[in-house]
């Protein structure tokens, strides 16, 4: 599956955050899987040797790309492998299934089990060798998603980020995750086709903060931030 859409974000206070989730529950129609309290999302980012992808986001690059695996719970058989790519103001996300057994294998550096897969595990094969790839941060969050049919508008919540740049074991529920941020802090994500509804930019007037490229792959890292770079 390939999507191209735009994406704005909005890192938000808990003030704003329950403002916004109770508006967004009013006025779109909540996803199916956000239950009482949303639903947990589980990435590992890769990234070169060289880390570029993490120095092509820092630096504003208006080209550039990250590479994922992703689950919803740790006892999941099937796992995303994702290749987000930003071409100026366009997200492309390009996404296949693979097994939990080759998420492992490509986990220890075995690139090659994506070539028995599609056309998008044979491009994340290239980007990963070429660049020998390797996990670098595991990121935990809870989303509440909210959804419109018209111009496929997605609204998400995520709070509650953690990370551990050390423990690449995404399916075991004993890694130990340390929060991204040093304050309560999360992330709104609007994400669309073509134009943003009027509707929608007015309900986010008011929010203390404004639109801002940031990334819990860049903000989960912050070990390498501190202490390597």
């Amino acid at each position: 599956m390939i999507v191209n859409r735009r994406e704005l974000k909005y890192p938000i206070g808990e003030m704003y955050y329950y403002r916004v989730n109770k508006l967004f529950n009013e006025i779109l129609t909540p996803d199916k899987n956000n239950g009482e309290y949303g639903y947990k999302i589980r990435s590992l980012y890769f990234d070169s040797i060289n880390n570029d992808d993490y120095y092509a986001k820092v630096s504003g690059d208006e080209v550039r790309k990250k590479i994922r695996l992703r689950i919803y719970d740790t006892k999941a058989t099937e796992v995303k492998l994702e290749i987000k790519r930003k071409l100026n103001i366009s997200q492309i996300k390009e996404t296949t299934t693979i097994s939990k057994e080759d998420a492992i294998r490509l986990i220890n550096k075995d690139y090659s089990v994506l070539l028995k897969y599609d056309e998008i595990a044979h491009s994340a094969y290239n980007i990963m060798t070429m660049g020998q790839y390797q996990p670098v941060v595991l990121v935990d969050y809870i989303r509440r998603a909210y959804i419109h049919s018209e111009n496929n508008i997605r609204v998400t919540l995520d709070s509650d980020i953690r990370s551990n740049e050390f423990n690449f074991n995404m399916f075991s529920d004993d890694v130990t995750m340390i929060p991204v941020f040093d304050y309560y802090n999360a992330l709104l994500e609007v994400k669309f086709d073509g134009e943003l509804f009027c509707w929608i930019s007015q309900a986010l007037v008011g929010l203390d903060t404004t639109n801002y490229s940031i990334s819990k792959y860049c903000s989960g890292r912050r070990f390498y931030e501190n202490y390597i770079l």
